[in-house]
């Protein structure tokens, strides 16, 4: 450009730092910002505002915090949207305090916030669940001539629903079409969501019916009503409530359906929240029907309605409709994601399938552009020949050179080795995530514990149980009190009983709750023992 002879203006130098900053290349940007100020460009509000927007957004508060501050050395006036950036990122380190210091010296300072400024910090009371401050700066936002709208509204019923008090979101819901703002599809996803998670599927439904109905439909429809047709608002009123009246709600429910949307339209998300919380309540044929009337309404199924319809089916034994539904998935261009493979691989595990799941992550593999070829094959003859250890060290060795490795898989496997009574399998595949620095999950590391009790291998259980310690992981009372009542058992092994108590003690185990009443006898008995010895050997 400069070669040309065209000069850069304001906009060019901000279009490239906002650019670098939302890439997420902070260190570039800034280098970019210094050049600029090198070339006698002076930067203003707005490009401060996207390196600070940058920073925040790369969890650098720190580095906005100081850079806010040279823009009040410089003598340059904050606007509103710099203000609503800096609150969003004290907001999002829950500090609050300070985010409302800010909003107050910003109206000191004659700038008076916007509806998209107040929503930053009710959003961030609501995540904390202090939903009266929130409910108390939805008030405020009038004060300014400024009115809530539909963000705000979405933001505190999420919060209620969050912190189970549906009925206030319910009624801020009702309440909105009286101050004449319409919910958007957010809101209506919010709502149904809280509905699932409280199990009133069948008003989450409603609230499906609601939003496609739309609140001035266009009443025509899509498939012929015979000389019984529904041409306008009266009409349909009358044919719903006849079919209602006669008890065929359903078909009642299928007319609704069939009419063309106008109002607010659900998207895939509204549908997988409803699907999920049908299967979630065990209503799987009734998720199944609403998974087929989205395909009918134009709807593509994604990743996430087939990896929560796939679930649903395992959980209520149905395996076979769920390898059904994963074929139909990949025949409609739906490329499974990684979830629903460990979904699968998970269930296989469980019903004693480990080499099933295993195939199924290479499958995955397999189907990624990238992956080592050769490496995958010599993965698979290690596991043909029934070398898990080695097949599993040589899956390592090629995930860990990626970036976005997943450990999941490897977790999967050790709970599914364990579940098959494989344990001395299980101990060594735990020992080569060990050494290749691979996370081993509590749930994981609980199976193990487990699995290494009942064979009477207390030694290595114990070692497991100081790896949660060091990870940080608090293992269930059921699970220390096993380990511990197995220790206690024998006279040889209660010092490292004793051991794992002050271990435990030390890293925040609160061992009045946590210690049964077995356990405690136990405990007593082993001690009153060490100090019977201990007389016994100063008489001597």
């Amino acid at each position: 450009m400069k070669t040309r002879g065209c000069r850069p203006d304001s906009a060019t130098y901000n279009a490239l730092l906002d650019g670098f900053c939302k890439c997420g290349q902070i260190d570039e940007a800034f280098k970019l910002f210094k050049s600029f100020r090198a070339d006698g460009y002076n930067v203003g509000i707005r490009g401060f505002g996207c390196l600070i927007d940058g920073l925040i957004k790369a969890k650098r508060i720190s580095g906005a915090e100081k850079l806010f501050q040279q823009v009040l050395d410089a003598g340059l006036v904050p606007d509103i949207i710099l203000y609503t950036i800096m609150m969003r990122g004290l907001t999002e380190l829950g500090r609050m305090e300070d985010a409302t210091n800010m909003l107050r010296d910003m109206i000191g300072k004659g700038v008076m916030p916007d509806t998209r400024c107040y929503n930053v910090l009710i959003k961030g009371f609501c995540d904390l669940g202090l939903l009266d401050e929130a409910r108390s700066l939805e008030l405020e936002i009038s004060q300014h001539n400024q009115f809530p709208n539909s963000c705000t509204y979405t933001i505190l019923i999420c919060g209620l629903c969050r912190n189970g008090l549906l009925g206030e979101a319910q009624e801020i819901f009702n309440g909105m079409e009286k101050l004449n703002c319409s919910p958007s599809v957010v809101t209506f996803n919010a709502l149904i969501d809280g509905l699932c998670k409280a199990a009133k599927v069948d008003e989450a439904r409603l609230m499906l019916h609601k939003m496609e109905i739309g609140k001035n439909p266009s009443l025509f429809l899509r498939l012929s009503q015979g000389t019984d047709r529904v041409l306008d608002s009266a009409s349909l009123h009358k044919k719903v409530e006849t079919l209602v009246e006669s008890g065929l709600i359903h078909k009642a429910y299928k007319l609704l359906i069939q009419l063309a949307d106008s109002g607010v339209v659900p998207n895939i998300k509204t549908y997988n929240t409803l699907i999920n919380g049908m299967c979630k309540d065990g209503q799987v044929d009734r998720a199944l029907k609403v998974f087929e009337e989205l395909k009918h309404k134009g709807h593509f199924p994604d990743s996430v309605t087939y990896a929560t319809l796939i679930e649903g089916l395992q959980r209520v034994d149905r395996e076979g409709d769920a390898y059904k539904l994963f074929k139909h998935m990949n025949e409609n261009g739906c490329k499974p994601s990684a979830s629903v493979y460990k979904t699968l691989m998970t269930w296989s595990c469980r019903r004693r399938k480990t080499s099933v799941a295993f195939g199924l992550w290479l499958e995955y593999l397999r189907s990624l552009a990238g992956r080592e070829g050769e490496a995958l094959k010599s993965t698979e003859k290690y596991f043909e020949k029934g070398d898990f250890e080695m097949a599993v060290r040589s899956l390592l060795e090629m995930d860990m050179k990626l970036v976005d490795f997943d450990s999941g898989p490897y977790n999967i496997w050790l709970v599914g080795l364990c579940q098959t009574n494989r344990v001395d399998v299980a101990i060594r595949t735990f020992s080569v995530l060990e050494e290749f620095n691979v996370v081993v999950s509590a749930p994981g590391c609980v199976k193990l514990i487990e699995a290494l009790c009942s064979e009477g291998n207390l030694g290595k259980a114990v070692d497991v149980f100081l790896y949660t310690i060091e990870r940080g992981y608090k293992l269930m009372p059921r699970v220390c009190n096993g380990l511990l009542q197995r220790l206690l058992g024998s006279k040889e092994r209660a010092a490292v009983a004793f051991e794992l108590l002050d271990k435990m003690k030390s890293v925040g185990y609160d061992l009045n709750s946590c210690v049964h009443h077995n356990t405690r006898f136990l405990i007593r008995h082993r001690y009153s023992e060490r100090i019977s010895e201990n007389v016994l050997s100063a008489a001597r």
